[in-house]
């Protein structure tokens, strides 16, 4: 095959392969950032002591009403893979009447197996890849700095990283809104931006010359949930339709990022799913 025949047909496969990506369906996502339920030591644990509550346990049944009509291909969830054997277990007891939904302190159990259970799915998909952020080294570097007169200096020279931190406290509280309330707020725009500020405010401070405390935080952070994004993609399917992830609300920012870059996927905002 000489040189122009070559280039014609690989021409050709590239053409057709975008024509196919193109034809595609992208597959819809809800992002659904939560709250850690209680059953957990993670930094974004939060009291939820009236979870069994009659009130709470309405809550919950409406939403996962609302979810399961959504009638995703697939949940995935914030646990390792390893992990996989423990919730199909769970869920099959679940769905056997041997467990009921005052049972487990658990969002994973609350949630995405309430939510399975009426969409008729066989299982929920752990996809975590557990790895602590660094936040030892952003402790040790202020530390380190607070009582050395030229680090402070230097660090005192980068005037946009002592900026003041531009976004309100979050002050919404669970004990004061409906529980679809408080997870619009922290699905919410703004919530979102107050999580970019404490990546890219406080973190990239962590530094001066050749020290880049801040970034390894934050690399550390994408690292983790790029992971996350893998472990999804290796269960989806071409012929799936919608997917919702339920992971805790600061993940939300980079899977985001991943997902609105990738070309197969749509996000979907709990904003329009919950009206």
């Amino acid at each position: 095959m000489n040189r122009f025949l070559c280039f014609n047909f690989l021409s050709v496969l590239l053409f057709v392969a975008s024509v196919q990506a193109q034809q595609t369906p992208k597959i819809k996502v809800l992002l659904l950032g939560t709250f850690h339920f209680g059953e957990t030591s993670d930094k974004g644990k939060i009291a939820f002591d009236d979870l069994f509550s009659a009130k709470r346990q309405q809550e919950l049944q409406q939403l996962t009403n609302v979810l399961a009509r959504l009638k995703p291909d697939k949940i995935f969830v914030e646990n390792e893979p390893d992990r996989q054997a423990h919730w199909d277990s769970v869920y099959t007891q679940y769905r056997q009447g041997k467990l009921d939904t005052t049972t487990i302190r658990n969002e994973i159990f609350q949630v995405a197996l309430r939510t399975a259970r009426k969409a008729g799915l066989s299982r929920v998909i752990c996809v975590d890849h557990h790895q602590p952020l660094p936040y030892d080294k952003l402790e040790a570097f202020e530390k380190r700095t607070s009582k050395d007169s030229l680090a402070l200096r230097k660090m005192a020279t980068y005037k946009l990283l002592s900026a003041p931190y531009p976004y309100p406290k979050k002050t919404k509280t669970l004990a004061g809104s409906s529980l679809r309330d408080y997870l619009l707020c922290v699905n919410s725009a703004d919530y979102d931006a107050g999580n970019r500020a404490d990546y890219f405010v406080y973190a990239p401070s962590s530094g001066y010359d050749n020290d880049y405390t801040g970034v390894e935080f934050i690399t550390s952070w994408y690292d983790r949930n790029a992971k996350i994004l893998t472990n999804i993609l290796r269960s989806a399917e071409p012929t799936d339709t919608f997917h919702i992830v339920l992971f805790g609300s600061s993940h939300m920012l980079p899977l985001r990022h991943y997902f609105q870059m990738h070309p197969y996927f749509d996000v979907v905002e709990l904003a329009d799913v919950l009206k």
